[in-house]
Parts: structure tokens; sequence; C-alpha cells
């Protein structure tokens, strides 16, 4: 059974891609996370945190390889889904995160790894 915020509505294409990524709430909590997709207004995130539709969430978005720095951004939960057993032996929910505004660096940075992940992989990852 999956919570949505309805008046999630995307505006932008959605690529598979697998960066890894860090929630912070503002508790200052962080847990880790992987994309399990992403566009330029949201992305879907792997996790084992449990988070509330509307709630805000700081990401850290490590796209960029060797010491680069990872992409900071804000954003609100407008989705999350448990995942079946079968599905992950990691993680637990599917997140989505609609960020605030759009991120035109990161955004091609993702698509860029997305076309490459999908050459070595496979497009269906």
């Amino acid at each position: 059974m999956s919570a949505r915020d309805d008046d999630n509505q995307r505006s932008a294409a959605r690529q598979v891609v697998y960066v890894a990524a860090q929630i912070v709430t503002a508790d200052g909590s962080a847990r880790s996370a992987i994309t399990h997709d992403a566009s330029a207004t949201g992305l879907l995130l792997l996790t084992r945190s449990k988070l509330e539709i509307g709630q805000t969430v700081h990401l850290r978005v490590h796209v960029r390889e060797g010491d680069a720095p990872a992409f900071d951004v804000t954003g609100r939960v407008v989705r999350r889904e448990p995942l079946a057993a079968s599905e992950s032996d990691v993680w637990r929910e599917k997140v989505a995160v609609a960020l605030d505004g759009t991120n035109a660096e990161l955004a091609a940075e993702l698509e860029n790894l997305a076309r490459k992940q999908a050459e070595i992989y496979g497009k269906n990852l």
C-alpha cells in the first residue's frame, strides 16, 4: 500500500539512474539512500528511513566521481511505499521527493550518468 500526496504532478521525464544519496531531516538526523530514478524536478529514493508525506528533507546527491562535492538540494516527500522483502534486502521503502525548484546542473549530471549506466548495464537495470 502506498501513500501519496495527490497534488504531485510530474513535470519532467524520469530516467533510471542509481547514485548514493543522503537524507537529512529537520532534526539533523542523516540516513542513507540510493536513487532509483530521477528527473530535473524530483527523485525516487530507496531508503530505510520512515519519512512522512509532506515532510521537508535536505538531500545530498553524490553524482560526481572522486572527491567532487555532492549536490545539496531540498524537497518535499510526495509519496512513500514499502518495498516487498523480495525487492530488497537492504532498503525498506521507496520515497518520492519533489525538489524545491530545478537544478539544471544536477539534472544534466544525472542524465549523463543514466546514459552511461544504460550503456553498461542495459536499459532495464
